[in-house]
């Protein structure tokens, strides 16, 4: 018995003991994380990064927010954005972090006190941020907006909400384009979240600037021949039909030069073959280019009018590629070439959108063919006064915006057609209806794709501003699938049925590029 109980009295003390280093260890542990939170607190507050102060209403006069990135031009700083550090020749390698940011619920009347007294300093126009609680930007003020606003008026209700930010990842020569051509003394910079965290002025691009003229010396070939060597016995052909510049080979591209065949040159033929394009002269030209082919290319050309109907197919394909043009050029006319409501029409574009209003069956007086190659000559002339710097074509926004709209109704409009079972009378949808629906939707596609590969390209700066790029891309990539389907015979199946439903099939990349372009439409208008 008594060993018994001193078995049982040594565990109870092997328990309690057990116990005992338990909570000390517990409390040990707690002590450590609380003296490390206390010490790395305190270096904190010795040794913290640049702030960006932001005004709050609700929290004092002034909250310190340390930005996420930082980086001044001389600093020359390389990494991924997503890695905390910053790619070299991004908008995040040369904004400045020192910004003043307001909340949206201050009044001017407590925005101007916070400036007095936390930035006597400022002497001159200068621009303020306007961000929410999260620091997201919403717009921006200046200093006259605030003086002449009602003391008692919030932010959010004057300031300017038609900015134009760019990311932290954006390639620092967009960033300039995008300041030059809209004449942009500053432009915010936000990260993936919609934060801001810096801006990008004007003068901080002088070193881009400076830069570039000594990249394109250094990158310059040196010349293949002297004025003392002998002209080469067999020279390239020229490309395209283009006559070689004298003494020199004419420049080949992608190929190494054949045995006995002087080097490519790349002098003043490549240059001026490289040369950009005009902006708005890649839209033009994608707003031409499938009509063109159905009046031009299409073997027995436009087909909708003829007196024998042999080829609905093909009629109903080229009604669909007449629309997309007709909503293009409408849009082109009216918004992309325009700055706003008042201002003037542009001659030709107003011509070439009566001309393509023609109805698409009249056989004559007058024949759609021929107002509708008119309607192409004034889009040509258009295009030769953009590449002279004579017309006007805009790529913000809200310029954008209409034409995405027009073209979402559209594929809503031929989504709805190639679903539906029933007609608007209630008698089912024919064989040769379903055939019309489908080739129809699919001029739709194969114009709008083009069309939207232009935008990309005129349109790259405002939409990779914000974000749309990808978007607009799985658009483009939508409009190709559905264009890329041909069977040998249009079936117009139950979708429960053996054979296919081509219409239905056809519905599936339609309605892919009509939520692509509304997601892009979001994208822009927020």
């Amino acid at each position: 018995m008594e060993n018994s109980n001193n078995s049982e009295n040594g565990q109870v003390h092997d328990t309690e003991f057990k116990r005992f280093a338990t909570k000390r260890i517990i409390v040990v542990t707690l002590l450590a994380v609380v003296a490390l939170w206390v010490v790395t607190t305190v270096l904190g507050r010795f040794d913290k990064p640049a702030e960006v102060k932001v005004a709050h209403k609700s929290e004092g006069p002034v909250e310190h927010v340390p930005p996420e990135t930082k980086a001044e031009p001389e600093a020359g700083h390389k990494a991924a954005e997503s890695g905390g550090l910053l790619d070299e020749n991004t908008a995040a390698s040369i904004m400045s972090a020192d910004f003043i940011a307001l909340d949206k619920d201050l009044t001017a009347g407590e925005a101007i006190a916070y400036l007095k007294k936390e930035h006597p300093e400022i002497t001159q126009p200068f621009l303020l941020f306007v961000v929410d609680v999260h620091e997201n930007l919403l717009g921006m003020v200046s200093l006259k907006q605030l003086m002449f606003a009602a003391s008692d008026s919030a932010l959010e209700n004057f300031m300017t909400t038609d900015v134009m930010p760019v990311n932290t990842g954006m390639d620092a020569k967009a960033v300039k384009n995008l300041m030059t051509e809209h004449h942009l003394p500053v432009v915010p910079v936000i990260d993936r979240t919609q934060k801001l965290v810096g801006m990008v002025k004007a003068d901080q691009l002088i070193h881009l600037a400076q830069k570039e003229p000594a990249e394109t010396v250094a990158h310059t070939p040196e010349p293949a021949h002297t004025a003392t060597e002998k002209k080469p016995e067999h020279p390239s052909p020229p490309l395209h039909g283009a006559p070689a510049a004298t003494g020199h080979a004419a420049p080949t591209y992608g190929a190494p030069p054949a045995a006995g065949h002087a080097a490519p040159i790349h002098g003043a033929a490549q240059v001026a073959e490289s040369k950009p394009k005009a902006k708005g002269v890649a839209f033009v030209e994608a707003t031409i280019k499938p009509l063109e082919n159905e009046l031009n290319e299409r073997f027995w050309g436009w087909r909708p009018n003829d007196i024998l109907d042999f080829t609905d197919n093909v009629n109903s394909f080229q009604l669909g590629v007449l629309e997309v043009t007709r909503r293009t050029v409408v849009s082109l006319t009216e918004r992309i070439s325009r700055t706003g409501s008042t201002a003037a029409f542009d001659s030709n574009l107003e011509n070439a959108m009566n001309w393509f209003m023609v109805k698409a069956n009249r056989y004559w007086f007058p024949s759609p063919e021929s107002k509708y190659k008119a309607g192409l000559d004034e889009l040509k002339i258009y295009k030769e006064k953009l590449e002279k710097g004579e017309g006007n074509f805009y790529t913000r926004n809200d310029n954008l915006i209409p034409l995405l709209m027009a073209y979402e109704d559209l594929l809503g409009s031929c989504e709805e057609n190639l679903v539906k079972t029933e007609e608007d009378d209630g008698s089912p949808v024919s064989f040769f209806q379903a055939d019309n629906y489908f080739f129809y939707a699919q001029g739709i596609a194969s114009a709008m794709g083009t069309i939207l590969e232009a935008v990309h390209k005129d349109f790259l700066i405002t939409v990779e501003s914000r974000r749309g790029t990808e978007v607009l891309h799985h658009a483009i990539v939508s409009c190709h699938h559905a264009a890329e389907i041909h069977p040998w015979v249009i079936t117009n199946s139950s979708l429960s049925g053996v054979l296919a439903n081509h219409r239905a099939n056809l519905a599936a990349p339609m309605s892919h590029a009509r939520f692509y372009i509304n997601v892009l439409i979001k994208t822009l208008s927020t």
